[in-house]
């Protein structure tokens, strides 16, 4: 029986991108994943004053989303509950609604991605948030990472993120020594929870790139047919939700461009989690997208699929069109 990704045509229609800025609100961390380079120790939260300056930044870059990260669970970490009391916060998710609400007031979208949550933490926040994500990274657990990225703790929070009706983004980390059979379950494992909720916007098929930090070695890289193999298994799994890779972490993008939707958040500052792996400008982004044939379009964190009253309260809604009327008309 011929396999779908052989009549895997290519993907007609414009190439997104999102013009973003990370805040990260903490590198501090529980866990040692061997792979991470983003963790680190005592670092400390993002300061007002450092608040202040990526605002600053952000309007000045032209971002229209906020990218808010952190390492997992830090305020299970002594010096960081300290901190937050001392600063007058009951604890993390009231720092990240905080920082969160001052990008709103500043005219930004925030997306939010800060590992796993539990249900009651994704309902909590989710009013403070245009769009939320989380990587599952794989289906197949592996001992060496830290309890919190087991596989089913992750997927519990991915049905959580669905049941929130949470505009949602998560993916797949290639290139770390894992199977294309893996691959193809982390997968399937995605459009299984996307067919019960319809929360996923987008997945992401990203390459790992070891950093200054990782203990991780980088395995073989997918050749380009298994690339177009999960991309052809996808697009039959789960039609409609779109397809990232970041091009910055994949230095074969120009050749996968005619199958690519997404090219995820694209700034002219630092990837936060990837420093050594810079983007490219967004005019030779958009150069390449016109060599193979497509545009590049700027989009909101959300997606048109999930910008109605299905998805987003009335203010978030509302802001979403009264931006689309404005900017996109």
């Amino acid at each position: 029986m011929k396999d779908v990704y052989e009549d895997f045509g290519a993907t007609v229609g414009p190439v997104t991108y999102s013009r973003s800025l990370t805040f990260v609100l903490t590198h501090d961390c529980p866990w040692h994943c061997a792979y991470c380079g983003f963790r680190a120790d005592r670092r400390g939260l993002l300061t007002g004053d450092e608040l202040e300056r990526l605002l600053r930044d952000a309007a000045g870059g032209g971002a229209r989303e906020a990218l808010l990260i952190s390492g997992e669970r830090p305020d299970s970490l002594p010096h960081i509950r300290e901190e937050l009391v001392r600063r007058g916060f009951a604890d993390f998710w009231d720092f990240a609604i905080s920082v969160a609400d001052r990008c709103t007031a500043a005219g930004l979208f925030p997306h939010g991605n800060f590992g796993r949550m539990s249900e009651a933490e994704l309902f909590r926040i989710r009013p403070h948030f245009l769009s939320m994500g989380m990587m599952l990274e794989s289906a197949r657990d592996e001992p060496r990472l830290a309890p919190e990225k087991r596989a089913a703790g992750r997927i519990a929070c991915l049905e959580a993120a669905g049941r929130a009706r949470i505009p949602f983004t998560s993916g797949i980390l290639v290139g770390w020594g894992e199977s294309q059979a893996s691959r193809l379950d982390s997968l399937a494992a995605l459009a299984d929870l996307h067919s019960r909720y319809g929360h996923l916007q987008e997945i992401l098929i990203q390459r790992y790139v070891p950093n200054a930090g990782s203990r991780w070695p980088a395995g073989p890289e997918p050749t380009l047919g298994e690339y177009r193999e999960m991309m052809g298994r996808w697009r039959q799994w789960a039609p409609g939700v779109a397809i990232q890779i970041p091009p910055n972490l994949e230095p074969r993008w120009r050749v996968l461009l005619p199958w690519i939707d997404d090219l995820g958040g694209i700034s002219w500052a630092r990837d936060e989690v990837n420093p050594a792996s810079p983007w490219e400008t967004v005019e030779s982004y958009a150069d390449a997208c016109r060599q193979a044939g497509r545009e590049l379009a700027e989009r909101l964190p959300v997606y048109d699929s999930h910008r109605n009253a299905t998805w987003l309260s009335g203010d978030w809604l509302r802001r979403a069109e009264e931006f689309h009327a404005g900017a996109w008309a």
